[in-house]
């Protein structure tokens, strides 16, 4: 919960706060190239989703069970944090200290290590981390790579390639899901009133307190 919703959610929500909406869009949340994004990302996740097929589902698999879509939500619910902290602003702050190269390079390390506790397969996620930072820099736009390429990518690794998918194939892990969004929901709920809130008080110090002005006349 404080990996997920902690860095992933608040703390790039409140980075951005600080530095300004604009920053977004170096995080890799924009409306450039949107269209062509998820074109991309339907095709590289086609295209994935079929080489995996054509490797063939292990024997004795059963895909549509709901021990699977309970690791499924888990898994997506997780995208959160990879999106928005380890392929936004990790990978932004990266890039702006060091060039794209050697971005790509250092994200794909974390993006590895971060699985340290679930899946120690790290050169294996070393290369999938190159390959998702890779493609995001053909449009710059987070929605080349998410939700359906890797989606497709960390559903078929965890769920059916990895041993490591038997842990979260339970209701444990939907219930975990359900409470991040909860909070997401609330969270966003919460800065949506502060914001307006904010934009009344700057109203009323702008124009100053019609009271006051009432008080003075009199």
């Amino acid at each position: 919960v404080v990996m997920i919703f902690g860095l992933g959610v608040v703390f790039v929500l409140m980075y951005v706060d600080k530095k300004g909406k604009e920053v977004l869009s170096d995080i890799g949340f924009s409306k450039r190239k949107i269209k062509l994004s998820l074109v991309l990302d339907i095709l590289l996740a086609a295209g994935l989703l079929a080489m995996f097929m054509g490797d063939g589902i292990p024997e004795g698999t059963v895909l549509l069970q709901k021990e699977n879509l309970y690791a499924a939500a888990y898994i997506l619910t997780a995208g959160i944090f990879e999106m928005l902290f380890i392929y936004g602003f990790l990978r932004m702050s990266f890039e702006k200290a060091f060039g794209i190269i050697p971005a790509i390079l250092v994200t794909s390390v974390f993006y590895s290590f971060h699985h340290a506790g679930f899946q120690p397969e790290f050169l294996h996620l070393f290369l999938v981390g190159l390959m998702y930072c890779a493609v995001f820099y053909i449009t710059r736009n987070m929605l080349i790579i998410f939700p359906f390429f890797w989606g497709v990518g960390a559903l078929w690794d965890v769920i059916i390639s990895s041993e490591a998918g038997s842990e979260i194939k339970n209701a444990e892990s939907l219930l975990f899901a359900m409470i991040i969004w909860l909070l997401i929901v609330i969270w966003l709920l919460y800065r949506r009133r502060r914001s307006k809130r904010n934009a009344v008080e700057n109203i009323h110090s702008d124009h100053g307190d019609p009271d006051q002005g009432r008080e003075k006349c009199v």
